[in-house]
């Protein structure tokens, strides 16, 4: 290749002399723009990223899931009147709880905006199973506690905090079907 003064283009040795195709045969088609990924361009080859088109409700359960389960843990989860005086407990010391809801919240955001949020760590159903699995043994221990707390006189009620959490594992366990329905 010859270098025409004031040009930018440089020679390389291993490139073939050019030579005209044939006039018999179409020249190929140029590769579209980001999806190829030659390394002599200094780009690295990618995945295209999901179009806007895509569906993005199994995303937006497991974040709305994600949130309602970190919500509902700072709000009551057992409340009681003794004696005039009403209490009430949250779910503020189950860790597995608010670490489960942090990870749905994590995912799902990556998963309703992937090309700004990355965040791959576990899926959707095996965290929302984890999560249902927590919530139930944790409702056994409520519903033996009011229980208890009625036998004895005391007025007590499960409080809003842990069916905000119920709804939250019922969001991310259904957003995590759909989107492992959707993969294949």
């Amino acid at each position: 290749m010859r270098r025409v003064p004031g040009s930018a283009s440089i020679a390389r040795m291993d490139d073939p002399p050019a030579t005209p195709p044939p006039p018999d045969r179409p020249l190929p088609e140029p590769p579209q723009p980001g999806l190829s990924g030659d390394p002599g361009l200094g780009r690295p080859s990618r995945a295209p990223v999901a179009g806007s088109t895509a569906d993005r409700t199994p995303g937006w359960l497991v974040l709305a899931g994600g949130i309602l389960v970190l919500l509902g843990v700072f709000l009551p989860w057992f409340s009681y009147d003794l004696g005039g005086v009403s209490r009430s407990t949250s779910g503020t010391d189950q860790w597995g709880v608010i670490l489960l809801g942090g990870l749905a919240t994590a995912r799902g955001l990556s998963m309703v905006q992937p090309g700004r949020f990355r965040f791959s760590l576990g899926t959707p159903l095996i965290g929302g199973a984890i999560l249902a699995i927590l919530v139930w043994s944790r409702w056994n221990d409520l519903r033996g506690t009011l229980d208890r707390a009625t036998a004895a006189g005391i007025t007590a009620s499960i409080g809003v905090g842990f069916w905000m959490v119920v709804t939250g594992t019922a969001c991310v366990l259904v957003g995590g079907v759909l989107a492992l329905r959707r993969r294949s």
